[in-house]
Parts: C-alpha cells; structure tokens; sequence
C-alpha cells in the first residue's frame, strides 16, 4: 500500500513538472511570419533562429515595402512609417551602402530586432520616363528627383555632368569624396541636391543629365 502511494506519488510530480515545462520560458516578443505586399513569397526568407529577414526587391518597388506579420500575443511592430512601410532611408541614405535596415517588434517590457538584408536583383539603371525639372538661376539649390530601377543597388555617386543638348556647353560637379545622390522620400526616385554657386555654373539651357556613368533620359531646363 504504501509503495503503490509513493508511486502514485511521483508519477504526479512527474507530471506536474512536465507541464511546467511546457509553459513559455519568458515573455519575449517575436515574429513568426512574415511577407510583404506585393512581393512573391520566394523573394522573401525568414531565417527565425538567427533574427534575419532577406528580402530580395523588385527592379521597381510599387507602395513601399510593407510587411504582413503574424506576432507573437501582445506583441507589435515598432518603428514602422505612418503608413505601414518599412524605412528603407538608411539602407541608401549614408555614405555606406547597403547598411542594415532593422525591423523590431516589441511588447509591454522587451523588443526583439530582426535584421533585414535587403538585395537588389540589378544594377541602379534610369526608368524610361522622360521628365523635365527646371531650374531657375535666381534660386541658390538645385533638387532633381530621377526615377530609377534598382534602387537598392546603390552605387558611391560622386559626380555629376550635365550636357547642353546642342553640345555648346558642359558642366561636371564633383563632391570631394561625399555623395552627390541619395535615396529620395518617394520610392523609386534618385534624389539630388546642389547649392550655391549652382545657379553661376549653369547657363540657360536644355541639359542631358549624367550621374557617375549612368545617363538618363531626364533633362535639366535652366532660365534666368
């Protein structure tokens, strides 16, 4: 009797801790899918172990890059644009490119970051597209905003030509080292901003415009 109580005994222990067991270890918030609108599910992989998202982008990112997570309970993502889209301003905005862009999730007390590769699938290359931004030489900055494919791949830009069309002029910007061209607020769109003596250097004109060695069908229209 007493053996058959002290086995009863610790087949309930037993059991007791295995239940204990199972019950999560702490409170840490977590992702555990995720994918992006608009992109095929095999352009994304999500290597949960290691906190990594890999991304790989369209030529053309349409809206944003805007992820579709299922989350842990309690948990949210932090950091997101008002809209929803992750920030991608880091990833072409500095002087290194492809530095890491992160998505974190957090809850009441912890957060959890995710490193986020994004890899672009060809060169930075113009759109098609062609635009015309006009620049008055009684301003002190120049802002053009090019559409690009690609941009995610992107390139140390230092310099920048502009070409009369008639061929009667030129006119070649170097940085000195920094960037000349960075990623614009709209996806898409190489931005590009000049200062003083901008409007001294150029003459009015019609002007084919030259970054590093990408050409674009874009032009520059200078007046007075």
């Amino acid at each position: 009797m007493k053996r058959s109580l002290l086995t009863s005994l610790i087949c309930s222990t037993l059991l007791l801790g295995c239940k204990e067991s199972s019950s999560p270890v702490d409170d840490m918030p977590a992702i555990q899918s995720i994918s992006f609108e608009g992109l095929p599910d095999q352009h994304v992989t999500f290597d949960a172990r290691n906190s990594e998202i890999t991304v790989r982008m369209p030529a053309v990112l349409e809206g944003g890059l805007k992820p579709v997570m299922k989350l842990t309970e309690g948990a949210e993502a932090i950091g997101l644009l008002p809209d929803g889209n992750v920030d991608l301003s880091a990833f072409c905005g500095s002087n290194m490119p492809n530095e890491p862009v992160y998505l974190r999730i957090g809850n009441r007390t912890k957060t959890a970051t995710y490193r986020m590769n994004i890899v672009a699938t060809g060169e930075l290359a113009p759109q098609d597209i062609y635009e015309e931004t006009i620049f008055s030489r009684k301003s002190d900055a120049l802002k053009l905003n090019l559409p690009v494919r690609n941009q995610y791949n992107f390139p140390h830009l230092d310099r920048i030509t502009f070409e009369r069309e008639d061929g009667t002029d030129s006119a070649v910007i170097y940085a000195d080292g920094a960037p000349l061209a960075g990623c614009a607020s709209e996806p898409n769109r190489l931005s590009i901003q000049l200062s003083a003596p901008i409007q001294s250097v150029l003459k009015p004109g019609k002007y084919k415009i030259q970054v590093g060695n990408i050409k674009f069908p874009q032009r520059l229209i200078v007046v007075d």
